[in-house]
């Protein structure tokens, strides 16, 4: 039984000396090439900032040129229905205000996100380049770390902002139609 253990004790040191060697050796490594990597690293996500950037502003000049075009063809449609003798204008108004309420609204909220998701990669490669540059693992994990916590509490608070923006487009797209209501309903009970 003694043999036995022994074998047992001597495997242990053997796996636990092997395991020793090929981490000194991966730290070697490491440590050697740690400046070309860093290098390679951050080179790949300078260029893929820039890229993500490039692209981003690119939809956004689409963007802004789209809701321009769509805010036109709202205004011609509505002037060539508000000339119409068939169109009634004064029921039809709220469904203007309403689309035209939409509209800015939902450009708004549009340029907040994509402002927040321009800025939430902007700050990803900053914490990425901060990883590469950290002179231990310790460090690195604490960069790392602080950009988890950091990122959570931004986007809890931009969900927050987010949804009073559409908690106001609501209220504004409804105001319209509650005065319409209202006018109607004055017209019924007069007439009553």
């Amino acid at each position: 039984m003694s043999n036995t253990k022994a074998k047992t004790t001597t495997a242990t040191e053997t796996a636990k000396e092997a395991a020793a060697d090929v981490t000194k050796e991966f730290e070697t490594m490491i440590s050697a090439n740690r400046k070309t990597l860093q290098d390679a690293f951050k080179s790949g996500a300078e260029a893929a900032e820039k890229a993500i950037l490039s692209g981003t502003e690119a939809f956004k000049t689409s963007y802004e040129k789209a809701v321009k075009d769509s805010k036109e063809q709202v205004e011609k449609a509505a002037k060539t229905f508000g000339e119409n003798k068939f169109f009634d204008n004064e029921s039809a108004e709220p469904f203007v205000k309403a689309g035209t309420a939409a509209a800015e609204k939902g450009e708004k909220i549009n340029a907040e996100l994509i402002e927040f998701g321009t800025t939430r990669v902007s700050e990803y490669f900053t914490a990425t380049r901060s990883v590469l540059d950290a002179d231990d693992f310790q460090k690195a994990v604490e960069v790392q770390t602080e950009y988890a916590r950091n990122s959570i509490e931004t986007y809890v608070s931009e969900a927050g902002k987010i949804n009073a923006m559409v908690i106001d487009a609501t209220k504004t797209l409804m105001e319209p139609f509650g005065a319409q209501y209202a006018a109607n309903m004055d017209k019924f009970l007069n007439r009553a």
